[in-house]
């Protein structure tokens, strides 16, 4: 999936939510590389910060990625209430953790909506007052936030992260997220009132192939699967590599020359003109 269709997709299962009566909702997303166009001492140019081959594409962490997750919170509110581009404003609530805030204008103000970008464990206060600024009527959207359990909180921050996040009815609305599983790639969907869907890419450039029937009401846990790769899929990553290298043989042999004809790929004979 685009990054653009994700958020777009986003911004419907978030509306759907809301009119649902979800005001408090959970978004995750995966950031996509960054294509901006760059020029180093504004003269060299350059495309991006990744190449395929990293195996970090985000070096520099959540600081670097946060200018294209603010595109992506910039979006999803404008598809939710409709507002002008003029009408999205956006502040940094903590710099050193990149967690910012991103506030839309609806028709009316009961239907201003907010998304707050990188909340982390640190940033407790900081939302406290973002959640008592939109009031109980107003959608508050948490982006990809740093934690997903109490128990990713110090003991003495369990306390306030109980009546900040999870005793003020979070919901995820919707996931798209990207992870290894048995050395394969794998991508779960979740929408509200759709449910989840779960993907497993087997090669690289190959087309997903889905490991259920159906939507699941759930978000599925690693060991179930890991479980479905294994019953639907049981060469591993590794033995199909080998199996290609069999089939096809090293790429870096030359034919011999009982193969070619008495000619090998360097000593190809010259033409008339070339003599």
């Amino acid at each position: 999936r685009h990054a653009a269709a994700a958020a777009e997709e986003a911004a419907a299962a978030v509306t759907r939510a809301s009119q649902a009566g979800v005001r408090r909702q959970i978004v995750k997303l995966v950031v996509p590389d960054d294509q901006r166009s760059y020029k180093v001492f504004g003269a060299v140019p350059i495309q991006g910060t990744s190449a395929p081959e990293d195996l970090d594409p985000w070096p520099g962490g959540l600081k670097q990625q946060y200018p294209i997750a603010l595109g992506l919170a910039r979006e999803l509110l404008q598809g939710v209430t409709g507002a002008s581009e003029r009408l999205i404003t956006d502040q940094v609530l903590d710099a050193e953790d990149a967690c910012g805030l991103v506030l839309a204008q609806g028709a009316t103000p009961a239907e201003d909506a907010a998304v707050c970008l990188f909340a982390g464990c640190d940033q407790l206060g900081r939302l406290r007052e973002v959640d008592g600024m939109a009031g109980a009527d107003r959608l508050l959207c948490l982006l990809n936030p740093q934690f997903k359990r109490l128990e990713d909180f110090s003991l003495w921050q369990r306390g306030e992260a109980r009546s900040v996040v999870f005793e003020r009815g979070y919901e995820c609305s919707f996931a798209f997220e990207e992870f290894a599983c048995r050395g394969e790639d794998v991508k779960l969907v979740g929408e509200h009132g759709v449910g989840w869907c779960a993907f497993v890419f087997l090669d690289d450039g190959s087309e997903g192939t889905i490991l259920h029937e159906g939507a699941l009401p759930s978000r599925p846990e690693y060991s179930w699967l890991e479980a479905q790769i294994n019953a639907r899929h049981p060469s591993p990553r590794w033995a199909r590599q080998l199996s290609r290298v069999d089939e096809e043989g090293l790429r870096f042999m030359r034919r011999g020359e009982e193969e070619s004809g008495g000619v090998t790929e360097r000593e190809a004979p010259q033409s008339e003109s070339e003599r």
